[in-house]
C-alpha cells in the first residue's frame, strides 16, 4: 500500500485527487459561509435545525438517482455535469445578493439543491476509485480521499470565518463556484479502465438487487447502520459547534471556523497515519474502537470550559472519526460486485447521510430545552452506542 504510488497511477488518479480536493475546499467555504449567514440574520438555533435539514435530507431523494445514473451512464460524465449544476447554482447566490433580490428562503433553496446533488460525488468518487488504481492500493487510494475531505475542512472553515469577517458572508461563494469547474476538468483529464461486470450489470437489475447485496452482508449492513447513528451525532455537533462557540466561549465566526478546522485537523491526522500505516487489527474491530474513543473525545468537550480545551477535544474526535470512513470504504470495495458499486454505495451513503438531518434538527430544537452542554452530552452518548454495538457483531469484529 503506497500512497505516493497510488497518486502517480497511469490512469490520472492524482489529477482526479487534486481536482476533487480542491471542490471539497469550496464546500466546506459554502457550508461555513451559509451556516454562519442564516445564524447572524436569525440567532436561531431553530434556523440553524432547518438549514441543516435543507442540506442533508434532500440526499435521500437525490441518492437513489446518483446510483442508478453512476451505474447506467459514464461515471466521469455524470460527476463533471454534477460540478457544472453545482458551480451555477452557488454563483447564483452572490450574484442575486448583490442586486439585493436574494430572500432567506431562497439560501434554504439553494441548500436543498445542493443536498440533492450531494450523492452524485459521495457515491461517484469511490466507485470510480477502483477504475484508477490497483487493487492493492484501494486502501491509500481511500485515504488520499478522506484527506482530501479533510484537508478542505481543515483549510476551509478558517478561511470562510476570516472572509466572512473581512468582506461578508457571501463573496467566498464566488470561490466555491470556481472550485467545481477544477474538479470538472480533472475528472475529464483521469482515465479509468474498464471494470469486470460494470457492463453486464447496468441494465439487467435495479436498485432493489444492489439492496439485496448489502442486506446479505453483515459486514456492509452492520456498518451501514452504524455510521447512519453515527450520522446522527455528527448532525447534532455541526448545529451545536456554531452556538457553542457563540454563548459558551463568546467568540464569533473565526472561533466558530476554528473549532470546525480543528475537527478537520483531526481527520487529516487520522487519515495520513492510516494511509502510511499498516493495521495491525482487523478493520471491523479497529472501526468499533474508534467509533468508542470518538464519543469520548465529544464528551470531552461537553466539560471543557474554554476554547483551547473544546479545540483540543474536537481534534481527537476528527482523529478517531475519520479512519471510519477509511476502513469501511475498503471493506466494501472488496465485498460489492464491480456492477454494484455505483448503485450499492448510493443506497449505503444516503442511508448513512439521512442520520445528518436527523441530528441537525433534534440538536436545533433540543438546544433551548437542554442547554448547549446537556446536548453535546448526548451526542457523546449516541456516538459511543454505536462502537459498543458494532463489537456485538462477530462478522464485523473479524472482517479484515
Amino acid at each position: 500500500m503506497s500512497i505516493g504510488r497510488a497518486l502517480r497511477s497511469k490512469r490520472g488518479f492524482g489529477v482526479f485527487w487534486l481536482g476533487f480536493s480542491v471542490s471539497v475546499l469550496g464546500d466546506a467555504i459554502t457550508r461555513t459561509t451559509l451556516i454562519w449567514y442564516v445564524f447572524d440574520l436569525t440567532g436561531s438555533s431553530v434556523s440553524l435545525g432547518w438549514l441543516s435539514l435543507c442540506f442533508t435530507a434532500p440526499v435521500i431523494i437525490g441518492g437513489m438517482a446518483a446510483g442508478w445514473l453512476l451505474d447506467q451512464y459514464d461515471r466521469r460524465t455524470i460527476i463533471a455535469i454534477d460540478s457544472l449544476l453545482k458551480s451555477l447554482v452557488v454563483i447564483s447566490v452572490p450574484v442575486l445578493a448583490a442586486f439585493d433580490a436574494m430572500p432567506l428562503w431562497y439560501v434554504y433553496a439553494v441548500a436543498s439543491v445542493f443536498g440533492f446533488l450531494m450523492m452524485i460525488p459521495l457515491a461517484g468518487v469511490p466507485s470510480l476509485l477502483p477504475a484508477l488504481v490497483s487493487h492493492d492500493d484501494l486502501n491509500a487510494a481511500n485515504a488520499l480521499e478522506t484527506i482530501g475531505y479533510t484537508a478542505g475542512g481543515v483549510l476551509g472553515p478558517p478561511l470562510a470565518g476570516l472572509l466572512i469577517a473581512q468582506v461578508g458572508p457571501l463573496e467566498a461563494l464566488y470561490i466555491d463556484a470556481a472550485t467545481y469547474l477544477v474538479f470538472a476538468w480533472a475528472v475529464w483529464r483521469c482515465r479509468p479502465r474498464a471494470e469486470d461486470g460494470h457492463s453486464e450489470t447496468r441494465d439487467a437489475t435495479g436498485l432493489l438487487a444492489a439492496a439485496r447485496v448489502i442486506a446479505r452482508s453483515p459486514v456492509l449492513a452492520s456498518t451501514t447502520l452504524m455510521y447512519l447513528v453515527f450520522n446522527v451525532g455528527l448532525g447534532a455537533l455541526l448545529v451545536v459547534v456554531p452556538v457553542f462557540a457563540d454563548t459558551v466561549l463568546g467568540g464569533g465566526p473565526e472561533i466558530y471556523g476554528l473549532l470546525l478546522g480543528c475537527i478537520a485537523v483531526g481527520e487529516l491526522v487520522g487519515s495520513v497515519a492510516i494511509g502510511f500505516v499498516r493495521l495491525p487489527i482487523a478493520e471491523g474491530l479497529a472501526i468499533c474502537l474508534a467509533a468508542l474513543l470518538s464519543g469520548v473525545a465529544i464528551a470531552a468537550v461537553a466539560i471543557s470550559h474554554g476554547a483551547t480545551g473544546a479545540a483540543f477535544a474536537l481534534a481527537l474526535y476528527g482523529a478517531f472519526s475519520a479512519p471510519l470512513t477509511i476502513w469501511g470504504q475498503t471493506l466494501r470495495m472488496k465485498v460489492i460486485p464491480a456492477g454494484f458499486h455505483g448503485r450499492c454505495f448510493a443506497i449505503m451513503r444516503t442511508l448513512m447521510q439521512s442520520g445528518g438531518p436527523i441530528g441537525g434538527v433534534s440538536a436545533g430544537f433540543a438546544i433551548p430545552v437542554l442547554g448547549v452542554r446537556a446536548a453535546i452530552a448526548g451526542i457523546a452518548l449516541i456516538t459511543c452506542v454505536v462502537g459498543g454495538l458494532g463489537l456485538t457483531i462477530a462478522e464485523l469484529r473479524h472482517a479484515r
